[in-house]
């Protein structure tokens, strides 16, 4: 019988266990923490965003990470196959807007309740509190941990990368993969919120603005975004800026500007016209709460350096171009992203060319595997991501059962 050693009992680890045990495997959970998948319990805002359901192209296009690394595992073992499986033990699913799959009690916790009684079903060996210390190999693998020794024949790592790391992330794994010879891209924290350093919207509590566009230019190109906007005091969320977040992090940001008005320059010249022609003696600011959010009408004015009191039939072609630049590029002076504490992902990781894209397993060090955010592979928010562990977990599964049935 195989003695399979898992590190890290998240969402790659949990997934590999419970496919992996049956009567030919022996399978042990080595956890940091007191209990399993902390991180699946933050997941879409304490729901588990489980996967998206978009087809395979449409999803493959949310993965920017190393994209053709996964395509032969995820060939092999793609969404609509995660959702059967957890269908399939019982776990319902729902799908919600923009194809995301959530558990339908709506609750991460059931998740969690999902993956512990799999374990006690499979007789899967689950130990908690136990810090792996470092890991060696000679004829089989040696596991030294926090409290006790352990010997493997096959070990897997899923320690997940930096983000979030109240959930005991630490890239204890990059150590490991090192300690083997493994390299590891930079990593940075990705789908972000970005903060600024404009001081005129202190008063701004938070806004949410829709239907915004977000435009980043970098040394390395222009990105852009389209969508709904979190607007606070001193920083920028919501599901663009994460997206466009990933894109940019490891750029240097020239400029950051939001399009306030979906009408082109020249529409809304036109609509500022007409509301100017209509409303000859009202202040500027009465009218311009008509085309953008109130509370930005005072910074727009400031910003455009024209009074808020100003009427309407007093506002030169000039200032009103300048309105109008102002409202379509709303300029933010960058500060920083935010760091590992509130990523979702980590950018970055062991680089995927020492890895086996159908397997998951090491080139350098036979019968060790890596498998979901240790790895240097990236996508978006939405479910993709977690997807990512299950496909990758599942390569890895399919190979080890390969080799224990060829023996």
């Amino acid at each position: 019988m195989k003695k399979i050693g898992i590190i890290g009992a998240g969402a790659s680890g949990l997934y590999a266990a419970i496919n992996l045990k049956n009567e030919n495997t022996d399978v042990t959970i080595l956890e940091k923490n007191d209990g399993i998948g902390k991180k699946i319990l933050m997941t879409g805002n304490g729901r588990c965003n489980i996967t998206n359901a978009k087809f395979y192209d449409e999803f493959l296009e949310n993965i920017v990470g190393n994209q053709k690394f996964l395509f032969s595992s995820f060939n092999n073992h793609d969404n609509y196959a995660t959702m059967e499986f957890y269908e399939s033990n019982g776990l319902d699913l729902v799908t919600e807007e923009n194809e995301r799959v959530f558990p339908k009690s709506q609750k991460s916790r059931d998740v969690i309740k999902f993956f512990e009684k799999q374990i006690i079903v499979k007789n899967i060996k689950l130990v908690t509190n136990t810090r792996v210390e470092k890991i060696l190999k000679k004829e089989k693998f040696l596991v030294k941990t926090s409290s006790k020794d352990y010997d493997f024949d096959v070990v897997i790592i899923a320690t997940g990368g930096l983000s979030y790391p109240n959930t005991g992330s630490n890239g204890d794994g990059y150590k490991f993969a090192k300690d083997f010879g493994h390299k590891i891209s930079k990593t940075y924290p990705s789908l972000v919120p970005v903060f600024f350093k404009d001081k005129d919207l202190s008063n701004i509590k938070a806004l949410s603005l829709e239907n915004t566009g977000i435009k980043i230019v970098t040394d390395k190109g222009t990105f852009t975004e389209f969508g709904s906007i979190l607007l606070t005091k001193n920083f920028i969320s919501g599901p663009e800026v994460l997206k466009i977040s990933s894109f940019v992090v490891d750029k240097k940001v020239k400029e950051i500007t939001l399009d306030l008005s979906t009408e082109n320059k020249e529409d809304l010249d036109k609509l500022l016209v007409d509301l100017f022609d209509k409303n000859p003696n009202k202040d500027i600011s009465n009218i311009l709460n008509e085309v953008i959010p109130n509370a930005l009408v005072e910074v727009v004015l400031n910003r455009s350096r024209i009074a808020r009191d100003k009427k309407a039939n007093q506002i030169t072609k000039k200032e009103r171009f300048i309105l109008i630049d102002n409202i379509k590029n709303f300029s933010l002076e960058l500060d920083k992203f935010g760091g590992f504490n509130t990523a979702v992902i980590t950018k970055g990781g062991i680089e995927v060319d020492q890895i086996n894209p159908k397997t998951m397993e090491s080139k350098l060090v036979r019968d060790l595997y890596f498998i979901g955010e240790v790895l240097d592979i990236e996508a978006l928010t939405g479910g993709f991501n977690l997807q990512l562990a299950f496909t990758t977990a599942f390569a890895a599964v399919s190979a080890i059962k390969e080799s224990i049935w060829h023996i």
